[in-house]
């Protein structure tokens, strides 16, 4: 597998517990992949051992042809590989310029390597300047999403995984977040996006990886799977996919 990410053949387990069988895409430099499936699929597990915090019982993570399997999540950072967790990443007890001084740090980059990537960030994400004294926890659901992804583009990645941007959010704050990330990755970033929404994942993704149970069950063009009934219903009402 030649992409910019590949997965192959993953299997994970939490304990005893296996949630992943023998998961497998690749996302090609500059495209825009979208993970989606039902509550427990594997989607989220699946980008924390592609960004190295969990470590599979099988199968490989290769980043531009390299294997890159066992490699932590701060080396994985550091070679462009950038994750955005689930539930806003964000520290709430220190300030928004620590939060990004504090990930700077996982990379081990000089001062005004430093200087021109914050520019960079508070020009994505202006209502962060007006803001960058004060502490994390007191921003809104959305301004601590704009800082999560503030801190994985300080890292300059070639890969962001987004997992669940819109968790919680209000449509119109969803919305703006969306044309972001759209920037980002019309900018030439690789964006992997795990999201429960199949219409936001549309937005901004042209392909589409289904989980069920911890096995793809659809990989192809997300125009192709929004007229998946069956999938769509699996997603939507808890259904498996396929059944009448």
């Amino acid at each position: 597998m030649t992409g910019r990410l590949a997965v192959q053949n993953i299997e994970f387990s939490y304990g005893r517990l296996q949630v992943l069988f023998g998961v497998s895409f690749e996302v090609q430099p500059g495209e825009a992949l979208a993970l989606v499936g039902t509550n427990g699929a594997g989607k989220s597990t699946v980008l924390r051992v592609a960004a190295g915090l969990e470590q599979p019982s099988a199968g490989s993570v290769a980043l531009d042809g390299v294997d890159v399997s066992g490699v932590g999540a701060e080396r994985l950072a550091g070679r462009g590989l950038v994750l955005v967790q689930g539930g806003r990443g964000v520290f709430p007890d220190l300030s928004v310029a620590e939060n990004i001084e504090v990930q700077a740090l996982t990379v081990h980059r000089r001062k005004d390597w430093l200087r021109g990537r914050r520019e960079v960030v508070l020009s994505t994400f202006p209502s962060l300047r007006q803001r960058w004294s004060q502490p994390a926890g007191v921003l809104s659901g959305g301004e601590q999403q704009q800082l999560a992804l503030a801190k994985a583009l300080l890292l300059e990645p070639k890969v962001l995984c987004i997992d669940e941007l819109s968790l919680g959010l209000a449509p119109v704050v969803v919305q703006s977040l969306l044309e972001t990330v759209r920037a980002i990755h019309d900018a030439g970033t690789t964006l992997v996006l795990v999201e429960q929404s199949l219409n936001i994942a549309a937005e901004l993704c042209d392909r589409a990886v289904f989980l069920e149970k911890g096995e793809v069950r659809f990989e192809g063009r997300v125009t192709d799977l929004l007229e998946r009934d069956d999938i769509a219903r699996a997603v939507f009402l808890g259904a498996p996919a396929g059944s009448g």
